[in-house]
This record gives C-alpha cells, sequence and structure tokens, in this order.
C-alpha cells in the first residue's frame, strides 16, 4: 500500500488518480480556490477568476485541460493545462502552461506532481507537437518552488519575471518629447507589425499576426482597437501598449497586508482624498486595477515606455482606478520606466520543462522572458 504522512497521520494514497474536470465544476473550484489563497511572504491574495474559471485558459490557449486529483470522489487539488503557440528562441513552438494550481490538503503537493508528471505523459500526443512545458512561480511562495526543485519534466528555473503594481496618487506631468494617442482602425497593421517583431524576440511570448490580433479583439470582453495606445515620434508610431480592465476575468484580493505594505495602504489612504484619488481597498476587497497587456517599444527605449504609462497612469487615475500592472522579465530595461512611479514589485520564477530531450538543444537562459500578464 502507497501511503504518505500527512499531520501526523497515515493517509493512503494508493487510490489517488487525476481526472478531467469540465465546465460543470466551475462553481465548486471556485469556492474551493477563494478556501485557499497563495501565501507568499507575509501577504495572501487570492487571485479571483469569477465568475468562470476557465475563461482565461480559453482566451490563452488553443486547448486546455482542468485536471482533478481525486481519492475516491474527493477533490484534492487541480491544475489548468493550457496548450499554446509561443516563440522559443525566435521559432513558434507548442507548449502547455501549467497554472493556476491549488492543492487542498497540505503535504501532497509532491504527489501531486509527480500524479501530474505520469499521467501528463500519458496525455501528450505521440507526433512530438507539444515539446515543452512552462510555470511561473511566486518568488516568495517557497513551498511551491521547493516542489518545483524536484525536477519533474526535467525542469529548471530559466529566469525570472516582475510584475510591477503601479499605484496611480499623484498626478504625473507628461514626457512631451512623444505624443501619445488611442489607437484606431487604421493603426491595425502598424501595431500588429511592432507586436510581431517584439514577441518574436521574447522567450515565452504569443504568436502574433493579423489574424490573431483581430481575433483577439473580437473575443476579449471589453476590449476593442482603442484599448491600445500608442507613441509617436513625429508621424512615426514607435510605441504601442495596450491597457485592460480585466477584472471582468480575474480580480485580485489581497486578503492579508504584510507590515510594509500595511503601512503603504494607510500612507496612501491618508493621502488619497486630498489628492483625488482612489482608496485602496480594506483586506479582502478586490483591486481597481488596469493590466499592461501586452507593448512593444522600438529599441527598448525605456523613456518611450514611460511617456506611454504616464499618459494611461492619469488617464485611469482620474476614473477611479487604483493600479496598474506592468510586467517583463526582472532584467528588461524596459522596467525601469516603472521608476518613476510608487509602485509594489512581485517578483516569479520562470520554470521550464522539457517534454523531449531533443528539444533542449540550444535552450540556454533567455535575456527576455515574456510575462503573460493576463494569465499570471
Amino acid at each position: 500500500m502507497e501511503t504518505e504522512r500527512l499531520n501526523n497521520r497515515t493517509v493512503d494514497l494508493s487510490n489517488v488518480e487525476l481526472r478531467v474536470l469540465g465546465q460543470e465544476w466551475n462553481e465548486k473550484l471556485l469556492r474551493l480556490t477563494r478556501e485557499s489563497p497563495v501565501e507568499a511572504g507575509k501577504f495572501r491574495i487570492y487571485f479571483d477568476r469569477s465568475p468562470d474559471i476557465f475563461a482565461i485558459p480559453r482566451l490563452t490557449s488553443y486547448k486546455h485541460k482542468c485536471l482533478g486529483l481525486f481519492r475516491n470522489n474527493e477533490l484534492l487539488g487541480y491544475v489548468f493545462a493550457s496548450y499554446q503557440k509561443l516563440y522559443i528562441n525566435q521559432r513558434v513552438t507548442d507548449v502547455i502552461y501549467l497554472g493556476n494550481m491549488h492543492v487542498f490538503q497540505k503535504g501532497l503537493g509532491k504527489k501531486f506532481l509527480k500524479l501530474l508528471s505520469d499521467r501528463l505523459s500519458g496525455m501528450i500526443p505521440k507526433n512530438r507537437r507539444v515539446k515543452f512545458i512552462y510555470a511561473y512561480v511566486m518568488e516568495q511562495n517557497i513551498p511551491a518552488m521547493k516542489l518545483s526543485a524536484h525536477g519533474f519534466f526535467s525542469s529548471r528555473v530559466i529566469g525570472q519575471i516582475s510584475m510591477v503594481n503601479i499605484l496611480l496618487l499623484f498626478p504625473k506631468q507628461l514626457i512631451r518629447k512623444y505624443t501619445i494617442r488611442r489607437a484606431g482602425p487604421s493603426d491595425v497593421d502598424s501595431i500588429v507589425e511592432l507586436l510581431k517583431e517584439e514577441h518574436r524576440h521574447r522567450f515565452l511570448a504569443p504568436e502574433m499576426n493579423k489574424e490573431i490580433f483581430m481575433r483577439n479583439l473580437a473575443e476579449r470582453p471589453q476590449f476593442n482597437i482603442r484599448n491600445y495606445y500608442l507613441a509617436l515620434s513625429g508621424d512615426d508610431v514607435v510605441g504601442v501598449c495596450s491597457a485592460w480592465d480585466i477584472t471582468i476575468l480575474k480580480k485580485n484580493r489581497i486578503l492579508e497586508y504584510g507590515p510594509t505594505m500595511r503601512f503603504m495602504r494607510w500612507v496612501y489612504n491618508m493621502t488619497a482624498p486630498i489628492l483625488g484619488a482612489a482608496r485602496l481597498p480594506n483586506a479582502g476587497e478586490a483591486l481597481r486595477d488596469i493590466t499592461i497587456a501586452e507593448f512593444a517599444i522600438k529599441e527598448h527605449d525605456r523613456e518611450i515606455m514611460e511617456a506611454l504609462l504616464r499618459y494611461i497612469y492619469n488617464q485611469y487615475r482620474e476614473q477611479g482606478y487604483h493600479s496598474i500592472i506592468f510586467g517583463s522579465s526582472t532584467d528588461d530595461p524596459l522596467m525601469k520606466a516603472t521608476s518613476a512611479f510608487i509602485s509594489k514589485e512581485v517578483r516569479s520564477n520562470v520554470i521550464l520543462g522539457i517534454l523531449q530531450q531533443a528539444s533542449a538543444e540550444g535552450i540556454i537562459n533567455p535575456a527576455l522572458i515574456y510575462a503573460d500578464a493576463i494569465q499570471i
């Protein structure tokens, strides 16, 4: 009999199995996720994907499966496996993203990964189409990092990404060197070319072309061409980014602030009414966030990125939003554009697993890793 010690008692794991969960599990998965928030360092955060936990995997993949870990009929944990076409070393490659993993009983995380490794290997098509698997793990999420160290799927840390929450407090002076405006239908080709070139040079960036771009415009809720902002130098488009309120898909709820964040929130809320900014919510309430979902900057000029962020900052500050979420490789020079703002940075390790050993050739720690702010 296969057993594991859990809270000083022996648990029978011989009848643990992995099952595919359909849309009918939506409400239960949302409830269970609320009851098991992410604990990172001295704060707890809940990524609320209501009303539909399957919505983001549908938008970001060409196929997805929610895999549940069961003992008899008791759900012990789940994870989403999203099949995607991403750039690996400047070539579009089929990969699987493992995201939104939750284990509801302490001590079962390693067992879940081992079962997931065994079962998922058997589910991958034998035509060698899918070559890699990847995940993001918060740097401060020590239990999850310990699990990733076990090397399932021959995995290793290949780099870090940073997600920065820019707090919308003081109004910001614009950088007049560039003209910033919203995009219109006539800008589609220019935007696509910028994004395509940018994504091609970023490890794990999604495939981009005009067909994909137009499909995104049609399928993303509360999103259209005017969600894109352009930076112009004279008549030349030198930068673009999209600003999207994705709280219809995912809301960030900080359930417990650490000491530093509590102090920052107290100072912020004392100042906000004077400056006409929105107060930060109480613990458990949702933040009103704007997410920079995509961006492309010519020559990776940080001043162009900062010009875009300043313009978007002022626009959404006036609308009562709390923050802008912007993410990229921790070592990306464009991240320096956030130094002009009051912000909080959260770093995550990027874990890459090899599903076919022949595909590992030429994979080194990349300089620029894409941070998918929609699905993280």
